[in-house]
C-alpha cells in the first residue's frame, strides 16, 4: 500500500495511521482519496472520512461521505454512496456494502444510465429504477432488485418484487427479451417474447413464442455459431393456422394448416482461395411470410455455392432454386439451377508477345430444370479474347477489345411458341460469336479560379458478323434489356449470355461538367448508338435499341457543397424525343430538415412482365426541431394509369441519451396477403442498456377502397 498526504501520524501503540489533507492510498490497482484516513495496519482496515473517492481498475468509480474498507480496498461499508459506472451508468444509495471488490449490495437505492441535467443537476433523471436493495454483481454482469419500482421524471410508474438485467459491460448474456404486442387483422391482438440463451461466446440461440386471438400460438427458433474460418445462422417458425386462398378467381378458405418457414445461411472460408456457403429460404405458402411480417420479396432464394480466388483468376460452382411467393398471382414453374459452373483468367497485363494487352478467357455450364414437363436447357459457354489499353502522345485514350466465344445449347420440352414451325420439342444448337470492340475518348480540361471545366467526346466502334437462326436457341437470363448511360458503350448490350448483339455500329456520345475545389460538381452525360444495318434487329421493342438509332440515354449528376445532391437518368427517342425513360433521386440536408425525392417514369417493355407504362414520385422528409426531437413524413404517389396515394407515414421521435421515444402512424394502400389496405399506429420505446421494446401496436383494416 502506498500514501500521500498532506499529514501523516504513525501510532505504534495503537499500531495505525493517521493521515489527513489530500490523502491518497494506491492498493492493488485501487485509488482511494479522502479528506481523512484512518489505517489499521493490523487487521488492514481503512476508515476514510469526507469526499471519499474510490477509483476501480475498469474505471467505476464510488463517492461517499464515509467508508471502511478492508481486505485491500476489496470489501467495504459505504454510507450515501454515488457510484458512476465505465459506461456513464449511475447508482445511488443511502448505504452499500461491498464484497471482493466484485459485489455491491446497495439499501436505499437507485439505478440509471442517464446524464444528469447540466443545468439542473437535482432534478430526477429521465428515467431510473428505485428499489429497497439492488445488487450489482461484476462477475456475472448483472443488475439484482428488490422491490423496485420504474420512475419516469421522478413518476413512479410500475412496480415489480424482484427485477434483473445486464449491467451492459457484456453483449452476450442469457435471459428474456422485451416483449412485443399489438393488434393485427389477420391475427388479432398479439404478445410475443423471447428468450436468448447465450451458450458460448461462439454460438447462441433465441426461442420465442407469439400468442394470438385469432390464430394458434406461432413458434419461433434461432440458433448461431461462429467457427474460426466459418459461420452458421439457422432460424425459423411454425404455426397451425388459417388463411384465405384464391382458386379460379374465388377466395377459398383454408383452416387449421400447418405453416412455416426456414431460413438458413453458412459460410466456410476453407483456405486462403477457397470458400463454400450456403443460403436457404423456404415458405410453405405465398402468404405466410407477409401475414406474420417476415419478408416483402416475391421470389426466395436457395443456393449452395463454393469459390475459388487466385490472383487474377475466379472459378465457382452453384445450385439454385428458387420460390414464387407473389400474392394473388399464378405462380411460375422457376427454374432449378442444377448446376451453374464459372470460370474466369486474366493474364498479366503488357505480357502478350509482339502486341502487348491482356489476354483473358471466361467458361461456363449451366443446367436449367424445370417440373411439369416444361423447358429444359443445359448450356456450355467458352470464350477468350485480347484487350490493351493506348494512351496516345497528345490525350487519345484507347481501348481495344477482340474476343470470340463459342455456344453449345442442348433443349428438351421446348415451348410451343418455338415449335409452331414444326421443329422439334428437342434440339442440340450451337453458336459461334467474334466481336471487335474500340473505344476512344479525349478527354479535355481547363482550369479556372475556382473550378475545373472537363470536355470528354467519345466514339466506340463495334463489329461482329451477322448471326442467324437465333431464334432456335432459348432466351433464359437475356430477357430483361435495357438501354441506359450505365451500358450504352458496352460491347454486348444485353444480360446474360443466351443473347448476343451481332452486326457492326457505332456509339458516340459527349461527358462534361465543372468540378470545384471544394468539392461540389455537376456532371452531364450523353449517349446513343447507330447500327450499320437496319434489318435483323435482335432487341425488343421498349428496350430503346429496337430501332436502327437508338433511344437518346443521358445523366445529369450534381451536388453542391454536400448540401444537395441529384441524379437524373433518362432515356428518349431518337425521332421525336418522346420520353421513355425518367428516374430522378434528390436530397438535400439543410441540417434541420432533410428532403428525399425519388421520382420514376417507365414506358412498357415488350417480352418482359412489364406490360405498361408506370410512373411514381415517392417523398419523405425529417425535421429536427432540436438534437433529440425529430419529425418524419412521406408519402408515396401513383402516377400511372391507376393514380392514387399508395402509402403515407408520419412519425415522431425522440433521440435521448438513455431514452429512444418512437410514434408511427402508416397508411398502406397497397394490397397485402388478405387483399386489404391497412392503417398502422406503432409506438416503440427504448431504453439504455434495457433494450428497446415495442410498448404498443394498433393497426386497423379497412377495404382497398376505403
Amino acid at each position: 500500500m502506498d500514501i500521500q498526504a498532506d499529514q501523516m501520524l504513525r501510532d505504534e501503540l495503537s499500531n495505525t495511521v493517521s493521515a489527513s489533507g489530500d490523502v491518497m492510498i494506491v492498493q492493488a490497482g485501487r485509488i482511494l482519496r479522502a479528506d481523512d484516513v484512518l489505517y489499521d495496519l493490523g487487521i488492514d482496515r481503512v476508515q476514510a472520512d469526507g469526499n471519499v473517492v474510490l477509483n476501480e481498475e475498469n474505471g467505476d468509480i464510488h463517492l461517499t461521505d464515509y467508508a471502511a474498507y478492508s481486505n485491500a480496498l476489496r470489501d467495504g461499508d459505504v454510507e450515501r454512496l454515488r457510484s458512476v459506472l465505465n459506461d456513464g451508468s449511475r447508482f445511488t444509495a443511502e448505504r452499500g456494502r461491498l464484497e471482493g471488490g466484485t459485489k455491491i449490495t446497495m439499501e436505499g437505492a437507485s439505478y440509471t444510465p442517464c446524464e444528469p441535467c447540466e443545468e439542473k443537476p437535482d432534478r430526477p433523471p429521465v428515467w431510473r429504477i428505485v428499489a429497497s436493495e439492488v445488487e450489482h454483481d461484476q462477475e456475472v454482469h448483472r443488475v439484482s432488485y428488490r422491490h423496485a419500482r420504474f420512475e419516469a421524471l421522478g413518476v413512479p410508474i410500475a412496480y415489480t418484487p424482484y427485477f434483473s438485467h445486464p449491467d451492459g459491460t457484456i453483449k452476450q448474456k442469457s435471459g428474456f427479451l422485451s416483449p412485443s404486442f399489438g393488434y393485427k387483422s389477420e391475427l388479432g391482438a398479439f404478445v410475443e417474447n423471447s428468450y436468448y440463451w447465450a451458450i458460448a461466446p461462439d454460438h447462441d440461440a433465441t426461442f420465442g413464442l407469439m400468442a394470438m386471438t385469432k390464430q394458434a400460438p406461432l413458434g419461433l427458433a434461432e440458433y448461431r455459431k461462429r467457427l474460426k474460418d466459418a459461420s452458421l445462422e439457422l432460424s425459423g417458425g411454425v404455426t397451425s393456422s388459417d388463411r384465405t386462398d384464391r382458386t379460379a378467381g374465388q377466395d377459398v378458405a383454408e383452416e387449421d394448416e400447418m405453416r412455416g418457414h426456414v431460413f438458413a445461411e453458412g459460410r466456410w472460408d476453407i483456405d486462403e482461395k477457397w470458400r463454400a456457403g450456403m443460403n436457404v429460404n423456404w415458405a410453405s405458402d405465398d402468404q405466410y411470410m407477409r401475414q406474420y411480417d417476415f419478408t416483402d420479396e416475391d421470389v426466395l432464394k436457395n443456393e449452395l455455392y463454393a469459390e475459388r480466388f487466385s490472383g487474377r483468376d475466379y472459378a465457382a460452382v452453384r445450385l439454385l432454386s428458387f420460390q414464387d411467393i407473389r400474392i394473388r398471382e399464378t405462380p411460375l414453374d422457376q427454374p432449378g439451377i442444377l448446376p451453374e459452373m464459372l470460370a474466369s483468367f486474366q493474364g498479366e497485363p503488357g505480357a502478350v508477345p509482339w502486341v502487348k494487352g491482356q489476354w483473358y478467357a471466361d467458361a461456363s455450364a449451366l443446367g436449367l430444370r424445370r417440373e411439369r414437363g416444361e423447358q429444359d436447357v443445359q448450356r456450355l459457354s467458352v470464350g477468350s479474347g485480347w484487350k490493351r489499353r493506348l494512351v496516345s502522345d497528345y490525350g487519345l485514350l484507347t481501348r481495344v477489345d477482340a474476343n470470340v466465344r463459342g455456344d453449345v445449347y442442348h433443349t428438351t420440352d421446348r415451348v410451343v411458341a418455338t415449335t409452331a414451325s414444326g421443329r422439334s420439342r428437342s434440339s442440340t444448337d450451337t453458336r459461334v460469336f467474334p466481336q471487335f470492340h474500340m473505344q476512344s475518348s479525349y478527354p479535355m480540361a481547363r482550369p479556372f479560379e475556382r473550378f475545373q471545366v472537363r470536355v470528354e467526346p467519345l466514339v466506340a466502334f463495334t463489329f461482329a458478323p451477322n448471326l442467324t437462326g437465333e431464334d432456335s436457341i432459348p432466351n433464359e437470363d437475356s430477357n430483361d434489356v435495357q438501354i441506359d448511360a450505365s451500358n450504352v458503350f458496352e460491347s454486348n448490350r444485353f444480360p446474360g449470355l443466351d443473347r448476343v448483339e451481332d452486326r457492326s455500329r457505332v456509339t458516340y456520345g459527349l461527358r462534361s461538367g465543372l468540378f470545384g475545389y471544394e468539392g461540389s460538381f455537376g456532371d452531364v452525360f450523353l449517349g446513343q448508338s447507330y447500327r450499320f444495318d437496319e434489318d435483323d434487329n435482335p432487341f425488343p421493342a421498349g428496350s430503346g435499341l429496337e430501332r436502327q438509332e437508338s433511344d437518346y440515354v443521358g445523366q445529369i449528376s450534381a451536388s453542391y457543397k454536400d448540401i444537395y445532391d441529384l441524379d437524373y437518368r433518362f432515356q428518349m427517342g431518337s425521332n421525336d424525343l418522346n420520353s421513355k425513360r425518367h428516374e430522378i433521386d434528390a436530397n438535400a440536408d439543410w441540417n434541420r430538415f432533410r428532403l428525399n425525392v425519388r421520382y420514376l417514369y417507365a414506358g412498357e417493355l415488350e417480352g418482359t412482365d412489364i406490360e405498361e407504362s408506370r410512373e411514381q414520385i415517392d417523398a419523405s422528409a425529417q425535421f429536427y426541431f432540436d438534437k433529440e426531437w425529430r419529425s418524419r413524413f412521406g408519402a408515396t404517389q401513383d402516377l400511372g394509369k391507376e393514380p392514387g396515394l399508395r402509402k403515407a407515414f408520419v412519425g415522431l421521435d425522440y433521440l435521448g441519451q438513455c431514452l429512444f421515444w418512437s410514434f408511427t402512424g402508416e397508411r398502406n394502400l397497397t394490397r397485402d396477403a388478405s387483399g386489404d389496405s391497412s392503417t398502422e399506429i406503432l409506438f416503440r420505446v427504448g431504453l439504455k442498456n434495457l433494450g428497446e421494446f415495442e410498448e404498443s401496436s394498433l393497426r386497423s383494416v379497412h377495404e382497398s377502397g376505403g
